[in-house]
């Protein structure tokens, strides 16, 4: 009987494993309440172990192609550069950051899933879920108020950090609110005085100003503010962002086009255990992060090229589930991978 995991959530997170067990052969069903991907830059950088993962299930090049190379970063106190750290020493075949927006990596992965004749079942959402020793019995409520019940035999949770599979499991989600208010701006700027593949971290007595270069000419601007008490901290306007730029980063640097602003807190929050029976959690719904850096995004993708061998192997009889616990030792993968094979798409 063909063996069905069933993926809560279409992101980066969930179409990334929605297409590796696809790659393994193994059959699978990926929903996502949405009606359509974000159109945000939000998870803005790919890191070179998440490419080179990339590289096992279709190939990075698509992904190269349409990103923007960050090879350094640069430290500046005052009017001095006090430090810079470059990315050519780093041993991978991709020693830098690829600035991609969220939008493209999710388009991107989502052309994968098509190769293997997969496509997110959009407007879909779980109503409900109950899990045996045999598998999970879930209620899918459809745009058009229909509901259905699907038996899976694996149910995997990739649906972020409000996640509704982690709710519903009861999964606490230890950790804590850092007390301070930030800003973010995806927006165009002219006068920027380094080289577009550096970015800047700029040291301030009121506190930190950061731009990433997303591509020529645009940038993404963060800093931190005093909390401000609000249950959400507000999105800047676009003369608020030019304000802090202006206080805060180099003169001369003049902020246009903006493309998304939005304030946040940083939250650091994790599960005691990504598996819970015949049910997983993944990404954002096990684990929240600061998204300097696209800590979420990467360390999410890798949750999911993880498990996905894992689960690839149980379903062929070539381990026991045993091999999908938390505390799986990480030198098992060299191992169970050279025995394990993509099967032809």
């Amino acid at each position: 009987m063909t063996k069905l995991v069933l993926i809560v959530g279409a992101g980066p997170v969930g179409m990334t494993m929605a297409s590796e067990l696809a790659r393994y052969g193994v059959a699978v069903r990926v929903i996502h309440k949405a009606a359509q991907r974000t159109d945000k830059s939000k998870g803005l950088v790919l890191w070179s172990r998440t490419l080179e993962l990339l590289d096992r299930g279709g190939g990075s090049s698509p992904f190269v192609d349409a990103g923007f190379k960050a090879e350094a970063v640069i430290f500046i106190a005052g009017d001095k550069v006090i430090g810079r750290v470059a990315m050519d020493s780093v041993q991978s075949p991709y020693p830098y950051g690829l600035m991609l927006p969220q939008s493209e990596t999710e388009r991107l992965l989502e052309e994968r899933l098509s190769t293997f004749g997969l496509t997110v079942e959009r407007r879909v959402e779980l109503a409900t879920f109950k899990s045996s020793d045999n598998g999970v019995e879930a209620v899918l409520r459809h745009a058009d108020g229909r509901e259905e019940t699907v038996f899976a035999d694996w149910l995997v949770g990739c649906d972020g950090a409000h996640s509704a599979v982690r709710h519903t499991l009861g999964a606490p989600f230890s950790g804590e609110t850092l007390d301070s208010d930030w800003m973010l701006a995806d927006v165009y700027m002219r006068g920027y005085p380094r080289p577009d593949s550096e970015a800047s971290v700029y040291w301030h007595r009121d506190g930190a100003f950061i731009i990433f270069p997303i591509s020529p000419g645009r940038y993404r601007v963060l800093a931190d503010l005093p909390a401000s008490g609000a249950d959400h901290p507000p999105a800047p306007t676009l003369e608020q962002v030019q304000a802090m730029i202006d206080r805060r980063g180099p003169a001369g640097l003049v902020a246009f086009d903006p493309i998304w602003l939005t304030g946040f807190r940083i939250n650091g929050r994790k599960v005691s255990s990504y598996r819970w029976g015949r049910i997983f959690l993944a990404g954002d719904a096990a684990h929240v992060h600061s998204p300097a850096g696209g800590q979420g995004m990467n360390t999410g993708m890798q949750d999911a090229f993880n498990l996905a061998w894992k689960l690839a192997l149980v379903v062929r009889g070539g381990s026991a589930m045993s091999i999908c616990s938390t505390a799986t030792v990480q030198n098992a993968a060299r191992l169970a991978m050279r025995s394990l094979k993509p099967r032809a798409s």
